[in-house]
């Protein structure tokens, strides 16, 4: 006879759980249980947000860890956000006390608790992927010391790291924490999102030793309602209405010729720089000037629909954050309203951005944060009544993600507000602009996200800039160096880089021997070079991503942020930053300083940063809708006729019967297979001599100087010359080093890693063929 899983939690956590008033544990939690408190497997737990996926791994966990007395650290976690942990640690704290264990937070932002941590180590030690490089390199006998009793491994928002340097860091640090344990050990992890349960299980521990169970939940069940809003970006310089789908019918062979590139004689000349501080400031102040009429529109429709509540603003980029939060605050000014919007990005203060969080969990005011992926996680954020997102979502993963920001009580629905601008379109636009690939990858995004299909983890990148990080860490934490042979064991072959083999490790030694990373000492030990020694003292180096030169930004003493060198920024220059707008006092290069004061105009600075790459399932998706005939229920007037006249352009100019367009001295061909395949048939044509863009990173590559009639046999002489590897095309792209420590490996070993990373062969192949079998018939 089955045990009931709440009889098997220790007596102090079934009070805990009465106390919460829980009528039941959720599904999962029963579920997980057994499995947490068997200690026989890993265990993988996926539900949305505020799903109950915490309680379902620490129920169980302290249940088992309240049977030992004292002090003694018996269950690691591992988060990717310090805001994270803070949130955790404060929720998890008082299941803790019900059974007389300690949880002690672990990141730069926290000394309480550290120092006597040695001496009675809590019993739950939750930190970041950084923090935990730094304790095994800087205490690494002391902290292997406290592992012995160790019974647990966990992993919170597992699916943050997919794909990433970080993700290949974090599986790195758990091998060697495993290592320093004599004894089996399970790794639990919780994530909100997942494409293939199997990818999450094979991510979290890739090399044998114990079985995965995941547990997921799609859905709460709860209801969920969203709309697609079009928005319609109107020209600088109108010279009459929007063409119709049925005029361009009529003018196929002139829209054709008129390529959209306007002559350098049409362009309208830009005014002349203002003079003075005023006029600056009476030139950057009106919102309808500023900035894009359709963003004006947007801010309008969220003031009236957000105004009031509390919900969270994501747009895909800093700059535009900082446009958003300026034209809400602007409007509630304006009418005299204390302001409830306000922008959360990663170059804001900590403090800034703190005061956005417990403003929204408090509750008391209504506050309404304009964010990037800052709030995409799970930190509490108290009663979110609806999600709005600007843009198509950077992948379907994130959707699901920040639409489960809402919606947390029960009874109470998600709510969606997705924005798309269409660009507008004139005689001159291309026939691409005609198919609103925006809109489609917004919509493409919520078809899926509803299906429950999402992007599988990034398994071919090779990770060679963290390898170099690891080599080094390792080196530090063994203290009296290490061979070759060990760290290729425990690296490599044991540990979380097992793609690499034995000849190309030796490759990456050698590159580090070159830049005196690391130098061999007579008995053939390893240890960190004049270069390296520098490096591993820096507390930079225990982040696997990029810290980069920053300008801090201040007003009368107080903090407001950073923001990267990237442009010149000079007295008087005027800045939108941190929802307000300034105007530069001084500049202290020295010090890397800016002094700022209130002002009544400014734009965002430049904060880096690209387009992220699309995923061939979003682009499969956009195709796929393009070739249906029903229109999502979801889609407000606007999006219903764009999403008309995206069809209807693409049975206009034929792309349901052949992959090509050409247009002017140009020709596009559609692939709809992702960003990566794009990318390598755009290096695979240049490697036959041939100019092409990739079409940012939407379905599409641009083939340049190549008639229509001659691109058939363009793709046959493809088709005759396939490379041999993926890293002959690698081998023509620039600006290989893409991660922190690729300025350390030798080009050989950047080509590699950036074909294993950034290439599809296989993929571009087949769509080289279908192309061919299109366009011969």
């Amino acid at each position: 006879m089955a045990i009931d899983p709440f009889e098997q939690l220790h007596p102090g956590i079934q009070r805990w759980v009465w106390q919460q008033g829980w009528p039941s544990l959720r599904q999962i939690q029963a579920q997980a249980i057994p499995l947490v408190l068997g200690r026989q497997s890993d265990v993988v737990i996926s539900a949305p947000t505020a799903g109950g996926k915490t309680e379902a791994a620490f129920l169980p966990i302290m249940s088992d860890l309240a049977q030992f007395e004292g002090p003694g650290l018996r269950c690691l976690c591992v988060s990717p956000l310090r805001a994270l942990i803070n949130d955790q640690t404060r929720r998890l704290t008082s299941m803790a006390e019900a059974v007389d264990l300690r949880v002690q937070p672990w990141h730069g932002d926290v000394s309480a608790g550290r120092a006597s941590f040695w001496k009675r180590p809590a019993n739950i030690l939750i930190t970041t992927p950084e923090s935990l490089e730094a304790l095994l390199m800087r205490r690494g006998a002391q902290f292997g010391g406290l592992l012995g009793e160790l019974r647990y491994l966990v992993v919170d928002e597992l699916h943050a790291f997919f794909g990433s340097e970080r993700g290949a860091q974090l599986r790195s640090l758990l091998q060697r924490v495993e290592r320093l344990v004599p004894h089996p050990l399970p790794r639990i992890a919780l994530s909100a999102t997942l494409g293939e349960p199997a990818h999450a299980g094979h991510f979290l521990r890739s090399r044998g030793g114990f079985p995965c169970q995941v547990l997921a939940t799609a859905s709460d069940g709860g209801e969920l309602r969203l709309q697609v809003r079009a928005i319609q970006q109107r020209r600088a310089h109108d010279d009459g209405p929007m063409p119709t789908m049925e005029a361009a019918g009529d003018a196929v062979e002139k829209l054709l010729a008129q390529i959209a590139r306007q002559p350098m004689d049409e362009r309208v000349p830009l005014p002349a720089p203002p003079e003075t501080f005023e006029e600056l400031e009476d030139n950057e102040q009106a919102p309808a000037d500023r900035y894009t009429t359709a963003l004006d529109e947007i801010a309008d429709h969220l003031f009236e629909r957000l105004r009031g509540q509390s919900h969270l603003v994501f747009a895909n980029a800093r700059a535009q954050v900082e446009i958003v939060a300026d034209q809400l605050r602007e409007r509630a000014e304006g009418r005299a309203l204390p302001n409830e919007f306000f922008p959360h990005h990663g170059a804001l203060s900590r403090e800034l951005r703190l005061s956005v969080e417990e403003r929204l969990r408090d509750g008391k005011l209504p506050t309404s944060a304009v964010c990037t992926s800052t709030l995409e996680m799970g930190v509490d954020l108290g009663d979110v009544v609806s999600v709005a997102q600007i843009g198509p979502a950077p992948s379907v993963a994130a959707l699901k993600q920040r639409i489960g920001r809402s919606g947390r009580r029960p009874g109470q629905p998600q709510i969606l507000r997705q924005y798309v601008v269409l660009p507008p379109l004139t005689s001159r636009s291309h026939p691409v602009d005609w198919l609103r690939l925006s809109l489609l990858q917004a919509i493409a995004a919520i078809e899926l996200m509803l299906a429950g299909r999402f992007e599988p983890p990034m398994q071919d990148d090779l990770h060679l800039s963290t390898l170099v990080q690891q080599i080094l860490s390792y080196i530090a934490q063994i203290g009296g160096g290490c061979t070759a042979a060990e760290l290729f064991r425990e690296l490599c072959q044991r540990g979380a880089f097992s793609s690499i083999d034995q000849a190309t490790f030796a490759e990456v030694l050698r590159s580090l021997g070159s830049a005196q990373l690391i130098e061999q000492v007579s008995d053939g030990s390893l240890l960190p070079g004049a270069v390296g020694e520098r490096l591993i003292e820096h507390f930079s180096f225990y982040a696997t991503f990029f810290t980069p030169e920053e300008y801090q930004l201040l007003c009368n003493g107080k903090r407001l942020g950073t923001v990267p060198i990237i442009e010149p920024l000079v007295p008087g220059r005027l800045m939108l930053f941190a929802g307000r707008r300034w105007r530069i006092l001084e500049v202290d290069t020295q010090a890397r300083v800016v002094l700022l004061a209130p002002s009544k105009g400014g734009k965002p600075p430049s904060f880096g940063g690209g387009p992220l790459g699309v995923h061939r399932i979003v682009h499969q998706r956009m195709r796929q809708l393009l070739e249906e005939a029903s229109i999502p229920v979801y889609l407000d007037a606007a999006a219903q006729q764009g999403l008309m006249d995206a069809r209807e352009a693409y049975s206009l100019f034929a792309f349901d019967q052949s992959p090509l367009i050409a247009s002017g001295d140009a020709v596009h061909l559609a692939h709809w297979a992702g960003h990566r395949v794009g990318l390598t048939i755009a290096l695979w044509l240049q490697w036959l001599e041939v100019e092409v863009e990739v079409v940012n990173v939407g379905p599409f590559v641009e083939v340049i100087g190549v008639a229509e009639q001659d691109v058939s046999q363009l793709i046959e002489v493809a088709l005759q010359r396939i490379p041999a590897d993926a890293t002959i095309l690698a081998a023509r792209k620039e600006g290989l080093e893409r991660n922190k420590f690729d300025q350390f490996l030798q080009p050989e070993l950047l080509i590699r890693g950036y074909a294993a990373a950034e290439l599809d062969l296989e993929g571009a192949i087949a769509v080289m063929k279908q192309w061919h079998g299109a366009l011969i018939k």
